[in-house]
C-alpha cells in the first residue's frame, strides 16, 4: 500500500526547520532557528548560516538580508553583495537616516522613513522590519500588519502563514489574525482546511481557523482515500478535506476497494462503507480483494463469498472456491465439487467428483 508521509516536525527553540522553498527559485529554502534565518539548497547544503534577522525573496539569484541592523544582499553561494533597492514601480523604497520609507517614482513620499528595512513589493504588499520583528505594508504606504512577527510567508489566496517566536499562525491580507500563533505546523489541505501540529499531536482546523478536530493524533498519513490517523497503535481515517470518517479504531485500514474499506482488528477482517460506517464487524480470518463487487472470505479455515454489503453469498464451508469462465464459482468440499452463480444461487450441489463448466 503506497502512502505519502506527512513529515512531522517538532519545532522548538533548539530545532531548525525549513520554512518554505522560494516560489521562483526552487533551489533554495529558508531555515529558522533561535530567531535567526539561513538558507539551504534543496539537497540540504547550507549556503547561508542561520545568523540573519531577515532574508527577503530571491530575485535573479540575489536576496536582501539584514544582520545586526545592517542591510546587504547575498547570492546563490551565500556571498555578500551590496543591496540595491528597486527604483521602478508605482512604489519604491528609499533610505534616510538609516530608516526606510516609501515614495512614488515621482518622489512623492507615501510613507516617511521609520522601518529598519522594507522588502520588495509583491502584489501590492511588502514585508517591513522594525526592532527584529516583521509586519506588512501596502504600496500606498499603509501599514497592514504591525511589526509583531518573526516571519510572514508569501500570501496565497489572501492568507499567509506567520511565525512568532517558534509558533505558527495565519493572517489574511487585511491584517486580521485568523489563527493565533500556537501551532508547530500548519498545512493547507482541500477545502481551505488545515492539518495542524501542536505539542506533538495532529488535528484539523476549518477555513475559519477553528479546531474541527483538536490535536489528538500521533500521526497523519496521506493516502489515496484521504488521511490515515494513528493513535495508540490504532488507525482511523479523515477525508481529503480533513472531515472525520472514523477515529483510530482498527489495527489496519486498507485502500478503498469497490467503495468499501477492508479493516482488521485483533487479527480479524471486517468491512466499512465508503463513509467509514461499519457494515461488517471484523469476524473473518481473511477478506480478499473485491472483484466485481464480490470477495472471498475465510472463516474457521473454510472459504465463502461476500458482496460489498457484507452479505454472505456463499457461506464459508468450502475447502476452496474458484471463479469460472462462465461467471460462476466452483466450490470444493472434501473430494466433491459444486457450482454457484455470482449471486450465490446453487447450480449444482457439492456431490460430484468433477465438474467441467462450459
Amino acid at each position: 500500500m503506497k502512502m505519502k508521509f506527512i513529515l512531522i516536525g517538532l519545532f522548538s527553540i533548539a530545532c531548525v526547520f525549513a520554512i518554505k522553498a522560494q516560489r521562483n527559485e526552487k533551489e533554495w529554502a529558508l531555515v529558522y532557528i533561535n530567531g535567526k534565518f539561513g538558507v539551504i539548497t534543496k539537497s540540504g547544503n547550507e549556503i547561508a548560516k542561520p545568523e540573519f534577522d531577515l532574508i527577503g525573496s530571491f530575485n535573479n539569484k540575489i536576496a536582501p538580508v539584514m544582520k545586526n541592523g545592517e542591510v546587504y544582499a547575498i547570492n546563490e553561494n551565500g556571498q555578500r553583495l551590496p543591496f540595491v533597492p528597486e527604483t521602478k514601480g508605482k512604489a519604491v523604497t528609499f533610505m534616510e537616516n538609516n530608516k526606510w520609507g516609501v515614495k512614488t517614482d515621482k518622489d512623492v513620499v507615501l510613507l516617511a522613513p521609520k522601518y529598519d528595512f522594507i522588502n520588495k513589493f509583491n502584489d501590492g504588499k511588502a514585508v517591513v522590519s522594525l526592532n527584529g520583528k516583521v509586519g506588512l505594508i501596502s504600496d500606498k504606504g499603509v501599514e497592514i500588519i504591525p511589526p509583531t512577527y518573526n516571519f510572514i510567508h508569501d500570501f496565497e489566496k489572501g492568507k499567509a502563514i506567520v511565525i512568532k517566536d517558534t509558533l505558527i499562525g495565519m493572517v489574511d491580507d487585511k491584517g486580521i489574525e485568523i489563527i493565533a500563533p500556537r501551532y508547530s505546523m500548519i498545512q493547507r489541505i482541500k477545502g481551505n482546511n488545515y492539518l495542524v501540529l501542536k505539542a506533538g499531536l495532529w488535528g484539523v482546523l476549518n477555513a475559519n481557523g477553528n479546531e474541527a478536530i483538536p490535536p489528538k493524533y500521533n500521526a497523519v498519513l496521506s493516502c489515496k482515500d484521504g488521511y490515515k490517523t494513528l493513535l495508540n497503535g490504532k488507525t482511523g481515517m479523515l477525508t481529503d478535506d480533513g472531515t472525520l470518517m472514523f477515529d483510530p479504531t482498527y489495527d489496519d485500514v486498507g485502500a478503498k476497494d469497490n467503495n468499501v474499506f477492508i479493516v482488521t482488528l485483533d487479527g480479524r477482517y471486517g468491512l466499512l462503507n465508503r463513509n467509514g460506517k461499519q457494515v461488517l464487524a471484523p469476524t473473518y480470518q481473511y477478506i480478499d480483494k473485491f472483484n466485481g463487487g464480490h470477495a472471498y472470505i475465510l472463516k474457521d479455515n473454510l472459504w465463502g463469498l461476500i458482496n460489498t454489503d457484507g452479505v454472505e453469498l456463499i457461506a464459508p464451508q468450502y475447502n476452496a472456491i474458484e471463479e469460472t469462465k462462465d461467471n460462476c464459482y466452483k466450490v470444493y468440499k472434501g473430494n466433491k465439487q459444486g457450482v454457484f452463480t455470482k449471486d450465490g444461487k446453487v447450480v449444482a450441489q457439492s456431490v460430484y467428483h468433477d465438474i467441467s463448466v462450459y
